[in-house]
């Protein structure tokens, strides 16, 4: 019995620490989307500041958070929301890339946003820039360590439905992805 004790103590020793080492980052199931204005460098939006949950309501969105994510990594995210908006037309979907960045970079961080979006062939998806110090970022909890690369929010009704953190675009983190935006188009 004794023995059987302390493997056990042993096994949760080694799996609670790495549910502790996963990051946390973004809005919650249930919780309600708020306003806030990103420079929109390319999609429909291009050259506005236009909030979006305030321009598209209670239509179903999707919400990718960049910090510091690689180039293919987001290109193949953006891909694949290009082609759910499409697919989703009459459900009038729509996806936002929200690239973090400070004063420093902003032409630096447009120029990424071209680049990926021709890379991605996203003209369906928007993607704009947003300085790390504002306050959009503690409103929709997005954490900025290092260790988080994309926060991606999913959403209807301003109503978080899914919440991913860190979203590898490969075969399996694209397929929960396109399963969770099967939620919020249903």
């Amino acid at each position: 019995m004794k023995k059987h004790l302390v493997s056990s103590l042993l096994v949760a020793c080694t799996i609670l620490p790495a549910f502790a080492l996963a990051p946390t980052s973004g809005l919650k199931s249930g919780e309600t989307v708020s306003a806030f204005h990103p420079t929109h460098v390319t999609g429909p939006l291009k050259g506005s500041d236009s909030c979006p949950p305030c321009t598209y309501g209670v239509l179903p969105q999707v919400q990718v958070w960049v910090n510091g994510d690689n180039a293919e990594n987001i290109a193949a995210i953006a891909k694949t929301l290009n082609d759910a908006v499409a697919a989703n037309k009459s459900k009038k979907l729509q996806a936002f890339f929200i690239v973090l960045t400070d004063k420093a970079n902003q032409a630096k961080t447009a120029e990424l946003i071209k680049s990926v979006n021709a890379k991605a062939g996203s003209d369906n998806v928007h993607m704009a820039w947003l300085l790390k110090n504002d306050k959009a970022i503690s409103d929709y909890k997005v954490n900025t360590g290092a260790d988080v690369k994309n926060t991606i929010m999913l959403y209807k009704n301003r109503k978080i439905t899914d919440n991913m953190v860190n979203l590898k675009a490969d075969k399996s983190g694209l397929g929960s992805l396109q399963a969770a935006i099967g939620k919020i188009t249903a």
